[in-house]
């Protein structure tokens, strides 16, 4: 019996990963320009699979709601960006039928004046808490729905439910790297080395915390970092991938271009962990966090 619901959970999940928010990885796009001094940079969020830019923020593919959106200084200062419009636009259709889409992925410029405090910025994306829910309704039919199990009104059986966030963050860097303080996600990937001025063949070092507590491999589970670029097994779907330990973890990047640096974390709910509070609405509880950096050759 718990092979077979080990069976349902993981199917119910891979459609959660191919059909909702799971499959797609959030990230911040951070890109610096001083053609003009004293320069500027430019924020957006990534949304897909494929690095730089994939898809909007809400397609056929899935969606995404945006909690927040803010830039954060060396001082610990938050400045609040302004949220991307995500609605769904009607395509032109060209003469060749294509279909050409408007949308908002967020794209801000972050300028620097004379007087910009020198140190390490960061800018973080977090998504709002998206549930999704496989049930049998009354009639015997498996539907899904983007509610959490306490709003199913005609379930006669819950397969799954689960609940999901994602968190995005890239750095830039005016003058000296400084350490970068947490931006408070509840999945985090933090730098624990120089992110400003990394070349292919860097070993980079960065720690990992879901809810401020070490991520570390042990008898009650297994944590990774992994690593994704455009330029080195993207498009086959090929990740890199270091054991966390005591909420630390490593990973040699082999060439330069985009890279990803991605935590994935699943928690199950019960009456008798930290995450009672939602036992009524979910049973497992996904988080996901990605840290974007520009690697030189």
């Amino acid at each position: 019996m718990k092979k077979i619901q080990s069976t349902l959970v993981i199917t119910a999940l891979t459609l959660f990963l191919s059909s909702s928010a799971s499959a797609h990885f959030l990230w911040v796009n951070l890109n610096e320009s001083f053609a003009h001094p004293p320069g500027h940079a430019m924020a957006c969020m990534g949304w897909g699979h494929s690095l730089p830019l994939d898809d909007f923020l809400i397609s056929e593919a899935g969606k995404i709601d945006i909690g927040t959106y803010v830039l954060i200084g060396p001082d610990n200062g938050r400045t609040e960006l302004a949220l991307p419009v995500i609605k769904k636009e009607k395509p032109t259709r060209t003469q060749t039928n294509l279909n050409v889409f408007s949308g908002d992925l967020g794209l801000r410029k972050i300028a620097l004046t004379e007087n910009t405090q020198p140190g390490t910025y960061q800018v973080v994306a977090a998504s709002k808490a998206n549930f999704l829910t496989g049930y049998v309704d009354k009639n015997g039919k498996s539907r899904m729905s983007t509610k959490p199990m306490d709003e199913i009104r005609d379930a006669q059986k819950i397969n799954f439910s689960t609940r999901y966030q994602a968190f995005g963050k890239s750095y830039m860097t005016i003058g000296e790297w400084s350490e970068p303080p947490a931006a408070q996600c509840a999945l985090e990937i933090m730098p624990a080395c120089d992110l400003s001025n990394v070349h292919a063949g860097d070993m980079l070092n960065f720690e990992a915390t879901l809810n401020d507590k070490k991520l570390t491999c042990n008898m009650h589970g297994m944590n990774y970092l992994f690593a994704v670029s455009n330029t080195y097994g993207g498009p086959d779907g090929f990740m890199l991938a270091s054991y966390i330990m005591d909420g630390r973890a490593g990973i040699r990047i082999p060439t330069a271009g985009q890279w990803m640096i991605i935590a994935m974390v699943q928690k199950n709910v019960s009456q008798e962990n930290d995450l009672k509070a939602l036992a009524e609405k979910c049973r497992t509880v996904h988080y996901m966090a990605t840290v974007t950096l520009n690697v030189k050759p």
